[in-house]
């Protein structure tokens, strides 16, 4: 489902989403395609289910014209040596 179509369904809240298609362009997120999980009624639902997301499952405010995230890329720790 497009994005638009979903801030028409639910204006002005909060919905918990899956990632259906996205595309990176210089370094941020732009989520193209989703589908809808549930709407949540309020902040408290949308931080318990913030908890919740996993892999492509994200929280997003219909608010927003368009979804885009920034990527932010962990450091990869290869072996940590102790000094003593």
């Amino acid at each position: 489902m497009l994005w638009s179509v979903v801030r028409n369904l639910y204006p002005n809240q909060f919905v918990y989403l899956e990632d259906l298609q996205s595309h990176m362009q210089d370094g941020k997120l732009y989520v193209d395609e989703v589908a809808i999980i549930r709407p949540l009624t309020d902040s408290q639902e949308a931080l318990q289910a913030l908890k919740d997301a996993r892999e492509k499952k994200f929280i997003y405010h219909t608010s927003n014209e368009q979804i885009v995230m920034d990527i932010v890329r962990k450091p990869l720790i290869k072996g940590i040596r102790s000094c003593i």
